[in-house]
């Protein structure tokens, strides 16, 4: 890989039940730095909405200020993606807002758990798939045990698939227009 213009995305898991960072959200993050640092990344993307009521800021920041103090990533690096509310979402805003707007990214390396890269790789390259797009990579850490059996039984990707199986691959109105008609955490 080219360490031109690459960029690490760490994508977001959830809050404990104390409103602290899940055991996978640190993993990722802690995955996200080293590839960081070993691939001279110039961008450390962070996603996530305030998607519980008592949140005071989006979790895309409550990741990006953990990597800023355990880390000593400098503030400018880090950029926050607050609209992504799925890994959906996150594709979506993180090409729209950071690859086509202007981060200029050439590889976008997607940090993700183990138990969730089979879905997340399928939106991704599907969100990416333009002759211009950034060559994407993916690195897993090991997920907590619980996240599997939950993962077994989630039916989003099949829901994708329904939702753009009449979208032209890669195109952002297309797929944007099918999340606001078709996606519930979007058409609210």
């Amino acid at each position: 890989m080219s360490k031109a213009n690459s960029a690490v995305l760490c994508l977001s898991h959830e809050l404990n039940q104390l409103n602290q960072l899940s055991f996978d959200s640190i993993q990722r993050l802690e995955k996200s730095f080293e590839i960081f640092n070993a691939h001279n990344c110039k961008n450390f993307i962070t996603t996530g909405w305030k998607y519980k009521k008592e949140l005071k800021i989006p979790l895309s920041k409550i990741m990006a200020e953990y990597a800023v103090k355990n880390f000593s990533i400098h503030e400018a690096a880090i950029h926050e993606e607050p609209l992504a509310k799925d890994t959906i979402g996150e594709a979506y805003f993180v090409k729209r807002n950071f690859v086509k707007a202007n981060l200029h990214i050439n590889n976008l390396i997607v940090v993700t758990s183990d138990w969730h890269l089979t879905r997340a790789k399928e939106i991704f390259e599907f969100i990416f798939s333009e002759a211009n797009d950034p060559k994407l990579y993916f690195h897993k850490v090991s997920g907590e045990d619980a996240c599997y059996t939950k993962e077994a039984s989630n039916s989003s990707i099949l829901q994708f698939r329904e939702m753009t199986k009449f979208c032209k691959k890669g195109n952002l109105d297309d797929i944007y227009s099918k999340m606001l008609q078709h996606h519930h955490l979007y058409n609210d």
